[in-house]
């Protein structure tokens, strides 16, 4: 694939990157959901959470919603608790790293090399976690363009999933109220089919990550908003656990 200064994509990867993108829509804009339908290799994980962790800390620091953004990727790829050990000591390596490591990249491509559309799919992971809050700020853009270049993606790939991102997820109208278990389940961060008191433990630990009286004040506007937004989202599964529960009683 070409480097940093590609301005349009080769027929092969515009045609793969469109195929991802439409099966990223149907899972209604979650990666999580989307990784689950593939096999990604130990040297592409690795890759992955490296970058991730790198990403998260453009603003100086890593965000409660960085951190969930990693542990919904672990659960949509199935990882047992020995490779969740190890991609968290990845995404811990790239949050602590001022550049990426072109010979760390290239090491792990040497555990395993992975094809094309696992490129792609690693890069449109890169792009939501830059799009976290919204329209990325230059910090978190730059450092997405740096994983991209490192990657060997080109730039032409990223813009391709930002112009999706602008039309379909950063708009202001609200997050569709979930209506299914399945809807709960994917809110709250917990398995298909786990326990109420499973579910009711998890509830609790997130509502208290965007509770107000744990933000503090250091957070810009944004991430307040969001963090609300999420506290309701976190509310409204809870009701249809809850509702679920109630009824198969």
């Amino acid at each position: 694939m070409s480097g940093r200064d590609s301005q349009h994509l080769h027929p092969r990867t515009q045609a793969l990157l469109e195929e991802l993108l439409s099966d990223f829509i149907a899972c209604r804009h979650r990666p999580s959901e989307l990784i689950s339908r593939y096999r990604i290799g130990l040297g592409a994980r690795n890759a992955l959470f490296y970058c991730l962790g790198y990403l998260a800390k453009a603003d100086g620091r890593v965000t409660e919603n960085d951190i969930r953004f990693a542990e919904h990727l672990m659960t949509g790829l199935g990882l047992s608790p020995r490779q969740r050990r190890k991609a968290i000591r990845r995404f811990h390596h790239g949050r602590d790293s001022a550049q990426l490591s072109a010979l760390k990249l290239t090491g792990f491509r040497l555990q395993g090399p992975w094809p094309q559309r696992t490129s792609l799919l690693i890069g449109l992971c890169l792009c939501h976690s830059a799009g976290l809050f919204g329209a990325p700020e230059k910090p978190r853009r730059y450092r997405c363009e740096d994983a991209f270049y490192h990657l060997g993606l080109p730039l032409a790939a990223m813009d391709r999933v930002f112009r999706l991102y602008r039309q379909e997820v950063w708009i202001s109208a609200p997050a569709p109220k979930p209506e299914t278990l399945q809807d709960a389940w994917h809110i709250l961060g917990v398995q298909p089919g786990a326990s109420f008191t499973h579910i009711k433990r998890r509830y609790r630990q997130e509502v208290s990550r965007y509770h107000p009286d744990k933000l503090g004040d250091n957070l810009s506007a944004a991430e307040k908003a969001h963090a609300r937004d999420q506290l309701l989202r976190l509310q409204q599964a809870w009701e249809v656990v809850k509702r679920r529960e109630r009824l198969t009683r």
